[in-house]
């Protein structure tokens, strides 16, 4: 599911016009309070995503599925390393009928993710780089491809740039290691509270 959206969301910013604008004077120009804002809101996605798939999934239903495929598999596989032919032709009759029951549930989980999916682009294209920037937070260490590193400060740092029409001075965003890109922060946010509030809505998705 995640490689699925990451994966749909760089094909997407592929086509002109939905590449992110980041603004260069953001409406919280201090990490703590961007960090704090962001959090919040990164928070708020998280509850109204488990909100929604806890409407438009019945989680008992595909924990009971579960339980069951589960069973199946654990009996079929022992059944095969005993090499108990009759046993395993009991479970194989049973097969297709598992297949259905796990197909249909994760179709209900994909269910959720294709409603979010659409906002939150919009979201994060035309709205969030426009109020937060680039980089949104402070870490005490650095995080590969989530924080700007010492390359990337060095990189980022202004460049005098003169042409026949006009001098301009091009910077990026990263001023010391360890500042916390927008999209990074977004995903620590998220997997820091996502099981808490899936335990808390009552909304947490077994794993097929």
């Amino acid at each position: 599911m995640i490689d699925l959206f990451n994966w749909s969301e760089k094909l997407v910013l592929q086509f002109p016009g939905l590449t992110p604008h980041y603004t260069q004077h953001p409406i919280f120009p201090d990490m703590f309070a961007s960090a704090v804002v962001a959090a919040i809101i990164a928070i708020g996605l998280n509850l109204a995503m488990a909100l929604l798939r806890r409407k438009t999934t019945n989680i008992e239903k595909m924990k009971t599925v579960m339980k069951e495929t589960g069973e199946w598999r654990k009996k079929y596989t022992e059944a095969i390393k005993k090499k108990d032919k009759q046993l395993i032709e009991e479970l194989k009759k049973k097969q297709s009928q598992m297949q259905k029951m796990s197909m249909e549930m994760q179709q209900q989980q994909m269910r959720p993710m294709m409603l979010y999916m659409i906002p939150s682009f919009m979201l994060w294209i035309f709205v969030f780089p426009a109020i937060f920037g680039q980089t949104v937070a402070l870490s005490p260490i650095v995080i590969p491809y989530l924080t700007c590193s010492a390359d990337n400060v060095k990189n980022d740092t202004p460049i005098q740039t003169t042409n026949s029409t006009s001098t301009e001075i091009k910077q990026g965003p990263c001023k010391v290691p360890g500042q916390v890109f927008l999209w990074g922060w977004f995903l620590l946010v998220n997997f820091a509270f996502s099981g808490i509030i899936a335990k808390v809505t009552n909304t947490s998705i077994p794993t097929f």
